[in-house]
């Protein structure tokens, strides 16, 4: 199985402001996702020029060369309908979501962000494993931005997950990992886009019937929140 994996945010128990950090999991179901994209890029072109010269800090999406990458964080809340109409309109993919209330964090945790994360992930890797979202015996294939990994510990996640989930008999299957510019990767850039709805959603909670579109396609299958409350 490939995974795609992206996320928006920061893991800082000190904002100003109530803050969320989000990771977005894609779980490609077939080849028919990278086409996908490539026909949302193509029917929103020439909008995506226009939220990339808009916006403050320009040539995110596009440079002299032409389109680079989609960015959630450029989007405004129309085209980030317009993403979730389009994706929703073929079930090619599963969604999963973690979501870190950085309230509820203490400082220790927020020590260290690169182990925070790959706690997280591994956190919400078994709890879907353990849901059957995820298939115990398949091989995962992991792939992620490369833009906050430090070079030292590229192949600690790696590791640490075939450690922790292969060891405890959670996953009987190999995981790799591997690092990407997301700018050469279609699918982690779908995943860059999901987090930032899932962080925007959690700050103003301007996407309801947009998220709901998505689990009524059986899409978006699960959340992990972290840390758990009652309800979770």
């Amino acid at each position: 199985m490939n995974i795609y994996i992206d996320e928006s945010g920061s893991i800082n128990n000190h904002q100003i402001k109530k803050d969320f950090f989000i990771i977005a999991i894609v779980c490609e179901k077939d080849k028919s996702l990278k086409n996908s994209y490539k026909r949302f890029v193509k029917s929103q072109y020439d909008n995506l020029i226009k939220l990339d010269s808009d916006s403050k800090e320009n040539n995110k999406m596009f440079d002299r060369n032409g389109f680079k990458e989609l960015k959630g964080s450029k989007f405004n809340p129309e085209m980030k309908k317009k993403f979730i109409h389009h994706f929703s309109q073929k079930n090619n993919f599963d969604l999963f979501y973690i979501i870190i209330d950085n309230s509820k964090l203490n400082d220790k945790i927020c020590q260290n962000t690169a182990r925070a994360f790959n706690y997280f992930l591994k956190s919400a890797l078994e709890y879907f494993i353990r849901l059957n979202y995820i298939p115990k015996d398949e091989d995962l294939h992991i792939q992620l931005d490369e833009r906050n990994e430090k070079t030292e510990s590229k192949h600690f996640l790696q590791d640490y997950l075939n450690t922790e989930l292969g060891f405890n008999g959670i996953h009987n299957g190999k995981i790799d990992v591997k690092y990407f510019d997301s700018s050469k990767n279609t699918l982690i850039q779908v995943a860059d886009v999901f987090s930032n709805i899932m962080y925007s959603h959690k700050l103003n909670g301007y996407y309801d019937e947009d998220l709901k579109k998505l689990k009524e396609a059986d899409i978006l299958k699960q959340e992990f929140v972290f840390p758990k409350n009652n309800n979770s």
